[in-house]
């Protein structure tokens, strides 16, 4: 098969054009590491990060399908490499990457599983669970090792509270489903006045301490001073 010839085929490829130097000042693209050919191209990673231009659609579908197609079979390959590929090879694979690089990398590739399955996050915890299973029964030989029962992962996302939902459920007299750190975000945005604190209070909310005007209001407190 040939490499960077068939990349640029006149068959599929034609009325290719670099992008001007000069960009809008609203847009940005990426400038790729001039590196040789993985999954992608240097015309695809071009094209990925703004710096070609096609003036027939065609062409530009035609690049697509082929990066869609070529990353398809990339991914496939895994099932092979993970287990066929020898240790000593895999070692140089690894050790071709600085620290920093390969975390930066393997993470990428996590987040395009993730968003790929839509976030599930269920699922993404079985497909975490099921590789840290599978290579951690095989020893450095490749053979089977059994030595390992079970995997749990755990994935908890600490997501940015909709402030507003939540506030919505304090005047619809939901207040005893929040928890301490949705409490404190609602009198952090000042959502919260004092007759809304002793409302909770009486629901049986717990949170250990909210800040309100500078003050530390505490569910527990026996006594409150005016």
């Amino acid at each position: 098969m040939a490499e960077e010839n068939d990349d640029e085929s006149p068959d599929l490829f034609t009325g290719v054009e670099d992008t001007p130097e000069k960009i809008d000042s609203d847009g940005s693209f990426l400038t790729p590491v001039d590196r040789p050919r993985g999954i992608l191209s240097p015309t695809d990673r071009d094209y990925l990060c703004g710096l070609k231009d096609y003036s027939h659609s065609q062409t530009e579908l035609n690049r697509r399908q082929e990066i869609r197609e070529r990353t398809i079979e990339g991914i496939r390959d895994f099932n092979l490499l993970w287990l066929l590929l020898e240790e000593p090879e895999r070692e140089k694979v690894i050790e071709a990457f600085e620290t920093e690089e390969l975390n930066a990398t393997l993470s990428s590739m996590i987040a395009f599983v993730y968003t790929g399955i839509d976030q599930d996050t269920g699922r993404m915890e079985e497909i975490l669970e099921s590789g840290l299973y599978q290579g951690a029964n095989y020893d450095i030989s490749g053979r089977w090792s059994g030595k390992v029962n079970d995997v749990t992962v755990d994935i908890d996302i600490d997501y940015e509270p909709n402030v507003e939902e939540l506030y919505t459920r304090v005047q619809q007299g939901k207040g005893a489903s929040l928890t301490p750190a949705q409490i404190g975000a609602l009198v952090q945005a000042g959502k919260l006045d004092s007759e809304d604190l002793e409302t909770l209070e009486d629901t049986g909310s717990e949170f250990p301490g909210v800040s309100a005007g500078g003050a530390i209001e505490r569910a527990d407190d026996a006594d409150v001073e005016d």
